[in-house]
């Protein structure tokens, strides 16, 4: 993930929790379906075993789906910089 890493890093602090929280929910999203295509209840599992299964899920994220999210990101934080925002 060289790329990806480096652009992180260079990356305003704003964008990186943004980062970090569209990740999150694209793996939540990743869990809830593979619970739904097993016909389980979001209750069937405890709190530690959810966190498990969804930290497995940002890990697993495709490099190009980050780097997607990533260039978003950054574009919007240039588009904010340049209006001012």
């Amino acid at each position: 993930m060289g790329m990806l890493d480096d652009l992180l890093k260079k990356a305003p602090q704003s964008v990186k929790d943004k980062y970090k929280i569209k990740i999150r929910e694209k793996a939540i999203e990743k869990v809830k379906e593979k619970i739904i295509k097993h016909n389980k209840k979001i209750e069937d599992y405890s709190d530690e075993e959810m966190k498990e299964m969804i930290a497995a899920e940002e890990g697993g994220l495709n490099e190009d789906v980050k780097k997607g999210i990533l260039t978003a990101l950054l574009a919007a934080a240039g588009i904010e910089i340049l209006v001012g925002g």
